[in-house]
């Protein structure tokens, strides 16, 4: 009898516990899907937070302006896409749309949430979004220009692939990175100013293929850049200027392929690694100056020799001469000066180099202390003088050559022995 009281209290224990604890059941339904009242909206209903997704929009007004709230809920996200193409959004009447205001209760955009809009002139999106969906904007060809949110550190994949109608895009300088095919296919795109802490651009960031290219006519790449991912430029077929980060470290294969219009290109000192195909069917392309000894890839090789390419790099540079000589490749030296005299004085640093054959000019640069070095003159002389200078500051200079390539302009060669100068207080 004892024991079976014993087993009694035990099994009501157990049921006292489990009457106390939360169904594990419960969040199934708590999220649900449906309609609102007024039949303009899917949504996703989580009645335990109060709050709601958009996945569907059914009405037809003109300048569309997203409710902060749908049937008492909380709109915190705007997911008008389930996957698949862009272009499968839902919407049911998406010709209509014209503007979209969303609201500062999201927090989220989703996948082409704002895609396949062919009328979509303009969206206002609030500084409480933190994360943005992959192709954004695709495919909507009516919209002209856009302001990247401050919120928004990386554009993400794909965000305006399509925008043909795409004039203008202003980034702000807290963005990292471009991603891929965010660009892709706006033909309308003729430049754009890359913010000063960019890192990367992503794979296809700017084209892809003949359905795709990028209507880019120069492109300058600040100096925070590290490195361009493989088809980066492909296909932009109206770029003729490139202006390389100073700090590039690689270029991914065919980055600059099928570039038909580019004329010039300088591959700065930094750089370490070129892919394959990086400058395949660029049929314009008439020099290319490297200012580091890179060893080139022979297979798919990014370089092929033509009656316009000229390949200019200083004599010292073996891997660039062989891989020239090895593709039949033309190749001229462009090589830097050699600092002959330096002297110092107090407040002022003398230099002096010699001639370099075929030369038409030479620059001097100078850096003060940490900060970054600033061209001080460009001149046709053999020697430069600074002045102004102060005891217990370092000072470092470094000159190189100008020479004109078959196009007229000229070329620079990559900087000479550093003179470093320091006098104690």
């Amino acid at each position: 009898m004892k024991k079976t009281k014993s087993i009694l209290s035990i099994l009501l224990s157990v049921l006292l516990i489990l009457t106390v604890l939360p169904m594990a059941s419960a969040p199934a339904f708590a999220v649900e899907t449906t309609n609102s009242q007024d039949g303009n909206w899917g949504i996703y209903a989580d009645y335990n937070k109060n709050t709601c997704t958009i996945y569907g929009y059914y009405g037809s007004e003109a300048n569309l302006k997203i409710p902060s709230k749908i049937d008492g809920l909380k709109v915190t996200k705007i997911q008008l896409s389930t996957g698949g193409s862009p272009w499968t959004n839902n919407y049911t009447n998406r010709n209509s749309i014209v503007t979209i205001e969303v609201p500062d209760t999201i927090t989220e955009l989703g996948y082409a949430s704002f895609a396949n809009l062919p009328n979509l002139k303009s969206v206002s999106i609030p500084s409480s979004v933190k994360t943005f969906g992959a192709s954004l904007f695709a495919w909507s060809t009516s919209l002209e220009e856009f302001t990247i949110p401050k919120n928004m550190k990386e554009i993400p994949n794909g965000m305006f692939s399509s925008c043909t109608s795409l004039k203008n895009v202003t980034i702000h300088s807290g963005v990292t990175a471009l991603g891929e095919g965010a660009f892709a296919g706006c033909t309308s795109l003729k430049t754009i100013k890359l913010p000063s802490k960019l890192k990367t651009i992503g794979e296809r960031c700017f084209g892809t293929s003949s359905a795709d290219w990028c209507g880019l006519e120069s492109i300058s790449i600040p100096n925070s850049v590290t490195s361009i991912g493989c088809y980066a430029f492909n296909l932009c077929k109206n770029l003729t200027k490139v202006k390389m980060s100073t700090r590039i470290e690689e270029i991914g294969s065919n980055a600059f392929s099928e570039c038909e219009n580019l004329k010039s290109i300088t591959i700065p000192s930094s750089c370490k690694k070129i892919e394959y195909g990086v400058f395949d069917d660029c049929d314009s392309l008439t020099t290319v100056v490297f200012r580091s000894d890179l060893k080139l890839p022979s297979y798919s090789s990014p370089l092929h020799a033509s009656s316009l390419l000229t390949v200019y790099s200083a004599s010292s540079e073996k891997a660039v001469r062989e891989y020239c000589s090895e593709k039949g490749i033309r190749w001229k030296s462009l090589n830097p000066p050699k600092l002959t005299s330096k002297k110092r004085t107090a407040t002022t640093a003398t230099l002096k180099w010699s001639s370099v054959s075929g030369a038409v000019g030479y620059k001097v640069y100078m850096k003060t202390g940490t900060g970054s070095y600033k061209l001080m003159k460009t001149t046709t002389d053999l020697s430069y003088k600074a002045t102004g200078l102060k005891k217990g500051v370092t000072y470092r200079f470094y000159v190189t050559t100008l020479k004109e390539d078959d196009l007229g302009q000229n070329i620079e060669s990559k900087g000479s022995s550093v003179y470093k100068t320091y006098l104690k207080k």
